[in-house]
């Protein structure tokens, strides 16, 4: 994404600050559902390992 800041007038950067600003929002939004996805299967693989050294070690 390129910014023209300085080389249009204000409207013109106010576009540019809201497309950014929406740009921004949507890769909030996508990394928090990769964190949800993320922290599931961790948490998830953890119990498993967990499991797996109990049973090794009985």
């Amino acid at each position: 994404m390129e910014n023209y800041y300085g080389k249009t007038d204000i409207s013109g950067q106010i576009s540019e600050i809201d497309l950014t600003n929406t740009f921004l929002d949507m890769q909030i939004e996508k990394a928090e559902n990769e964190k949800r996805k993320n922290q599931k299967m961790y948490k998830t693989l953890g119990t498993v390992i967990g499991l797996a050294i109990v049973i090794i070690l009985f």
